[in-house]
């Protein structure tokens, strides 16, 4: 049974409506040359896909919005670090 995606995550599809999905990853799952902060639980955005041509400008607001999401979900639940590691989050097409 899959879970149901987090508010705050599907709020993100809301407001970008050219977000196809994105992977979030944990430290093991990285290639060695990314910068880490030393923490064990830290996780990674990765796989961003996007259904249109984006500007680097507008790609780079999304994916600091992904990432502001993702830590606010953190701060108001710690025990979602587990639940949010390995997952790949997509808009569903009707």
């Amino acid at each position: 049974m899959k879970k149901a995606l987090p508010a705050p995550i599907e709020s993100l599809f809301a407001r970008y409506p050219s977000l196809s999905g994105f992977s979030v990853r944990g430290l093991a799952d990285v290639p060695d040359n990314c910068a880490r902060s030393g923490d064990a639980a830290e996780l990674f955005v990765s796989d961003v896909g996007v259904s249109l041509s984006l500007t680097r400008e507008h790609y780079g607001e999304m994916f600091q919005e992904i990432t502001a999401t993702l830590a606010e979900l953190l701060a108001e639940k710690p025990d979602a670090c587990e639940e949010l590691r390995g997952r790949t989050f997509a808009r569903i097409l009707h």
